[in-house]
């Protein structure tokens, strides 16, 4: 007589196979929301300025960043609706706990970004990583988020590149994980999937924004591999 064997279904509690649905319904709605930023052109708010008051001119564009009279509305609106999907979410899934992405993997090889919970991968995207020609190799190893910067000024040597300006190469999000290393957004899409920084993870402006809610201070673990 043949010995039966248990399978992981059979062998699952209750409890795991919820928390696997509830997974898999966060995953979807992650997917869904990123569609929809994509699909709402939240790029060109940040790698165009659009919705913003800069000439066309670059001298007269420059003049904006350096009166201080450049402004984008649009900008602050997309990034108050993604904060406001952002704690929804929170609470909607807050049975999983926190945070709901607890590891970040950055394949230097590949040019991708995994977004994990757990060993749940929740999304993965396209980054550009730092480019060795010029020294400026992506650091391998294990950190971890330090903080959330949802309004990122780009520092520049005549003045302050503001929020949502296309000059500005931090675009809709940063998040500083080593040193002066950060994940963030871009104003040059046509970057991403290469080695083209000065050693920081650029990501889509969408991904970014969703990834920012998802993380967590010191609990969000960072990992550069090769």
């Amino acid at each position: 007589m043949l010995a039966l064997v248990p399978n992981a279904f059979a062998q699952s509690s209750p409890e795991s196979s919820v928390r696997a649905e509830r997974i898999g319904q966060l995953r979807l709605l992650l997917t869904a929301y990123i569609d929809s930023l994509h699909a709402a052109g939240v790029e060109e708010v940040f790698t165009l300025g659009r919705g913003g008051n800069a000439p066309e001119d670059p001298i007269e564009k420059m003049s904006c960043v350096l009166d201080g009279s450049f402004r984008n509305p649009e900008a602050m609106r997309v990034s108050a609706a993604v904060r406001s999907w952002g704690r929804s979410i929170r609470w909607t899934f807050r049975e999983l706990g926190e945070p709901l992405a607890d590891r970040v993997v950055i394949e230097r090889s590949s040019h991708t970004a995994r977004i994990y919970h757990g060993e749940e991968l929740l999304f993965e995207t396209v980054v550009a990583t730092g480019d060795p020609a010029i020294g400026k190799e992506t650091p391998t190893g294990l950190y971890h988020v330090l903080y959330v910067d949802w309004r990122p000024l780009s520092r520049w040597k005549r003045g302050n590149v503001p929020y949502g300006h296309d000059y500005n190469p931090y675009g809709a999000r940063q998040i500083p994980f080593f040193q002066d290393w950060t994940m963030h957004g871009n104003n040059a899409p046509s970057a991403l999937g290469r080695d083209i920084s000065k050693g920081c993870v650029r990501f889509h402006n969408a991904e970014i924004m969703v990834l920012a809610e998802l993380v967590q201070a010191v609990r969000t673990r960072v990992e550069v591999r090769p």
